[in-house]
């Protein structure tokens, strides 16, 4: 098979350019590249194989890394789109049972790469959690302490056995505790009821190009949008619309932006602010933000000052706070904002006159004081200065176009 459908795998093999286990990697893979004109697919196998062998040459990847790489350059060559693959594969969804003796057996479940992975994902952190909520051993070694003493004190006691409250030790591994953990999930239905891991969540990560997002159906044929794929974990391809349908329900996106030309990764941005971002912003802002609006800032929502899906950032310069109604003026009126720099906000009214916002100043800051010595000796300070706080209501870092504020008293010297 491998020399009648990839000739160029066995000249690859000839010639030293790649090894049996990869030869054999790449023809499995291959043969996925299909296409209704047997022509056109022997051309995409083609284009497959020098694809890969070039990638072979240049970085010598082992097994797993190039089967994953091979199934991402299959799937954007195949006339056969995952979308249908799927669709048939799923019909072959079972449940079976191997026996492998001394009372142990293997449940096997074909299923959804996505939910197996999610499945996989809560049991180990349900396991991790279990682990760790173990008494430490020299808990346990006082509570063995404590009964050696209570046997003491009530030989009946002692007498009637070991006691029934005291617990072996759990020795578990985590691949252990994993499988017991799947087995109460499926023998008793919730088996987060009574758990310490009660509240985990399964986490799986899902990459979809956004050319990929944003297209429509496929209307050129099967497989013949020539998109990339959505990637489960970055490797596995998966279907699109299954893509799409979970990542409609995702609780946060992150954007990728990658070089155009290498791929590679340049920079990582989630739309959702983390959660000390919220803290630092509700303590920097106060308020809603727009102009003379005082709604708590604990009740306001946090806007991208330039709209994350122009590029803004999710970072605290581009974040501020504003309550749902002027959240709603911001982005469906001719008012406009800009970000000056540490949380001053130049608006624009839809006249043209511009304001400039910033952040309400704590009153009171502490600094080093000569004061301090003369107060400690009993020495009069000079003026009525007997205090060593000050309040300055100078806020606002430099910025280009800043109004001057009157009588701002000079920097703190620190």
């Amino acid at each position: 098979m491998t020399l009648r459908e990839f000739p160029a795998l066995a000249l690859a093999l000839e010639e030293n350019l790649a090894t049996p286990a990869q030869v054999t990697t790449l023809a499995s893979v291959g043969l996925k590249v299909n296409h209704a004109d047997p022509a056109e697919q022997s051309a995409r196998r083609a284009e497959f194989l020098q694809v890969m062998l070039e990638r072979v040459r240049v970085e010598p990847l082992p097994p797993r890394a190039l089967q994953k790489a091979a199934e991402r350059v299959a799937e954007e060559l195949t006339g056969e789109s995952i979308d249908d693959r799927y669709e048939r594969a799923k019909k072959r969804r079972r449940a079976t049972v191997e026996d492998l003796g001394d009372g142990m057996s293997v449940l096997r479940v074909l299923m959804s790469s996505f939910v197996a992975n999610a499945v996989l994902d809560r049991a180990r952190k349900q396991g991790k959690a279990i682990i760790k909520a173990r008494p430490k051993p020299g808990a346990q070694a006082a509570t063995g302490a404590g009964a050696a003493a209570d046997a003491n004190a009530n030989p009946s006691h002692a007498a009637s056995g070991r006691d029934s409250t005291a617990l072996a030790p759990d020795e578990r591994t985590l691949d252990q505790v994993m499988s017991d953990v799947i087995a109460d999930m499926l023998l008793t239905s919730d088996p987060m009821a009574a758990s310490l891991a009660k509240g985990i969540q399964a986490i799986a990560h899902i990459s979809i190009p956004a050319t990929t997002m944003l297209a429509g159906p496929n209307t050129g044929g099967p497989g013949s949008t020539g998109l990339a794929p959505a990637l489960l974990d970055g490797m596995s391809p998966m279907p699109l619309e299954e893509a799409k349908r979970l990542a409609a329900t995702a609780p946060a996106f992150i954007r990728v932006l990658t070089h155009p030309v290498t791929g590679a990764v340049q920079a990582v941005d989630s739309y959702k602010p983390t959660t000390a971002m919220r803290a630092f912003l509700q303590a920097r802002d106060i308020h809603c933000r727009f102009i003379g609006c005082r709604q708590p800032a604990a009740r306001c929502e946090l806007d991208h000052t330039k709209d994350h899906q122009y590029g803004g950032e999710t970072a605290v310069w581009n974040l501020s706070d504003f309550c749902l109604a002027h959240h709603i003026v911001k982005h469906h009126t001719a008012w406009k904002v800009r970000q000056l720099g540490g949380g001053v906000l130049k608006w624009t009214t839809p006249s043209g006159k511009i304001y400039i916002d910033r952040p309400e100043p704590y009153d009171v800051i502490f600094r080093p004081s000569d004061e301090l010595p003369r107060m400690a000796s009993g020495s009069p300070t000079p003026g009525a200065a007997s205090a060593t706080a000050t309040t300055t209501t100078d806020d606002h870092p430099p910025g280009d176009d800043l109004p001057p504020r009157p009588h701002a008293p000079k920097p703190p010297p620190f």
